[in-house]
């Protein structure tokens, strides 16, 4: 009796309470039977992302690094660079010198019956210029005789003729060596003609 009593002696409540859930129920029905909403258009700017710079931890400062540490440290990398640029440069001089030598190698490669002799073997027995060209002849201790011109390879040491000199007598041949290593160069060998020998 005591709440019945409460609730019908605030009639102006019970009926804000009645009208409260009224509406309530009005809202959330109106809500049930509403039309769906219609879908907003893409905004242009779907799809493109921002162009996003990588990150690198590796160029930012660490603030707790001191400055002399800091130092130190830059003084060390600098060291370890120089080492491995001498290092880098030490064998590609050493690869340059292999190159030469297996390049003079291949020269002295013989390939015909005089780039088996020594020149100190052979002996200028004739020579004869016909118009521009010069011919020179040589003899082998067995007494064979071998014809030469210009570019004839001749020597255990990879030497070529230059040149037959008819007014000096003598024939010119150049042999390679290696020069400090790394270059080929040429120096000039000369075979002369005994006077007793040349007409």
């Amino acid at each position: 009796m005591g709440l019945r009593t409460a609730r019908m002696a605030n009639p102006k409540k019970l009926i804000l309470r009645c009208v409260f859930s009224i509406g309530c129920l009005l809202f959330f029905a109106g809500i049930a039977g509403a039309e769906p909403a219609k879908e907003l258009p893409e905004p242009v700017y779907k799809g493109m992302r921002p162009k996003i710079t990588p990150f690198d931890s590796a160029k930012i400062p660490d603030p707790f690094l001191s400055y002399l540490v800091k130092r130190g440290h830059e003084a060390s990398t600098k060291t370890d660079e120089d080492t491995k640029k001498k290092l880098e440069a030490e064998e590609r001089l050493k690869q340059q010198k292999l190159t030469a030598a297996e390049k003079l190698k291949s020269l002295k490669v013989a390939r015909t019956e005089l780039q088996q002799m020594a020149l100190s073997q052979l002996t200028l027995t004739a020579i004869i210029q016909a118009g521009d060209t010069g011919w020179a002849m040589v003899r082998d201790p067995k007494g064979r005789g071998f014809v030469l011109k210009k570019g004839t390879p001749i020597g255990r040491n990879g030497g070529v003729v230059f040149k037959v000199a008819s007014k000096e007598k003598k024939v010119i041949i150049k042999e390679p060596y290696l020069e400090d290593g790394l270059r080929i160069k040429y120096k000039n060998v000369e075979m002369k003609l005994p006077d007793q020998v040349y007409e």
